[in-house]
């Protein structure tokens, strides 16, 4: 009777293993985003905040769109007090969120973003993505803090209307997975008023 070494077993399912997350970490970075906070404008009392992404499937996104996907965007961000070596935020003073949504319209062959309950619509995928995906003269939330050391973070998440089995899986093996959550990024450190 011919026995296996276990050693050789191990050696092969490792290397199986590690072939797999590989390709899954190579597959996952692909789809990646990233999001860019921008320096915070101050305007009499105001305070004020851009953002924008980079590194979206642009293409993919076009396509699931034009097939009939609705996408939508969240955008989150948080003034928080920074905690010990800047790894851990202790508290969150103020959040706020923005939400928009694209939806291709067949009759006008053009691309309708919502936000607010206001549609925009665009005939070209550039401006309509520089709409998308970047946010200009966004209102820092909440009061100045008082005192201590507080940052503004963001993250930004792209996500499709799911719609009922198994339309959701054809959908997404004929348009490609294309959502994307950027995690949080750090901002810029909030000025302490005078």
């Amino acid at each position: 009777m011919n026995r296996k070494n276990p050693i050789l077993l191990i050696v092969r399912t490792l290397r199986i293993t590690l072939s797999i997350a590989a390709c899954l970490a190579i597959v996952s970075s692909a789809g990646a985003a990233e999001l860019t906070v921008g320096e915070i404008i101050i305007e009499n009392d105001r305070r004020f905040l851009e953002l924008s992404v980079h590194s979206y499937q642009g293409p993919e996104i076009i396509e699931a769109v034009k097939r009939g996907i609705e996408a939508r965007v969240t955008f989150k961000i948080q003034v928080v007090r920074e905690g010990i070596l800047d790894l851990i935020y202790t508290r969150v003073l103020h959040s706020s969120t923005l939400k928009r949504s694209l939806r291709y319209d067949y009759w006008n062959r053009s691309y309708v973003i919502t936000e607010d309950g206001k549609k925009t619509q665009y005939h070209n995928e550039k401006a309509m993505f520089a709409h998308l995906f970047r946010v200009s003269r966004l209102k820092v939330p909440g009061e100045p803090p008082g005192d201590g050391e507080y940052r503004i973070r963001a993250r930004a998440e792209l996500k499709s209307v799911e719609l009922y089995f198994p339309m959701n899986y054809i959908f997404k093996y004929i348009a490609g997975h294309w959502d994307f959550d950027t995690g949080w990024v750090k901002g810029p450190a909030l000025p302490v008023p005078r």
